[in-house]
C-alpha cells in the first residue's frame, strides 16, 4: 500500500530539516540553513540560536523567489553546459550559498567575514549529497 501524499510530503519535510539542521551544525559561521521549493516558498528553515536575521519577512519572500526563479531558469541550460553545483552569492556582511537538489533548492548563508568559504561550500555539498 502507497503512503498518502500528506504522509509522504512530511517525510519529505523530515528528511530535508535534518540535512538543514546538519548543515548548520557544520560550522558557527553558518547563519541560516533552509530549503525552498520552486516558487520560493519556505519549506524548512533553521536560524543560528542568537543570530539577527538581516532582512525583514516581506523582504526574505521576495529574496527567495528570486532567487529560486534564478536556479530553476539555469535548469533549462543544464544540457548545453552540464548540472549546476551551486550559486555563491557574496555581499559584505553575508555569502548565499544555493544548491539544487531534486525538487528544492537549499538556501544557506554564511557570515560575510568568513574567509574559508569555500570549504564550507564544499562541506555543505557534502551534507547534502
Amino acid at each position: 500500500m502507497s503512503q498518502d501524499p500528506a504522509a509522504k510530503w512530511k517525510q519529505e519535510t523530515d528528511r530535508y530539516a535534518g540535512i538543514c539542521k546538519r548543515v548548520l551544525a557544520a560550522s558557527p559561521s553558518i547563519r541560516y540553513a533552509g530549503t525552498i521549493n520552486q516558487y520560493g516558498r519556505t519549506l524548512t528553515g533553521f536560524i543560528r540560536p542568537g543570530t539577527s536575521p538581516m532582512l525583514g519577512r516581506e523582504q526574505a519572500k521576495n529574496e527567495m523567489f528570486v532567487l529560486s526563479t534564478i536556479v530553476n531558469l539555469r535548469k533549462e541550460t543544464e544540457d548545453a553546459i552540464g548540472k549546476l553545483e551551486h550559486i555563491l552569492i557574496r555581499h559584505e556582511k553575508v555569502k548565499i550559498v544555493l544548491i539544487a537538489s531534486g525538487k528544492v533548492v537549499f538556501y544557506i548563508t554564511i557570515d560575510g567575514k568568513e574567509e574559508k568559504y569555500m570549504d564550507l561550500v564544499r562541506d555543505i555539498k557534502n551534507i547534502i549529497r
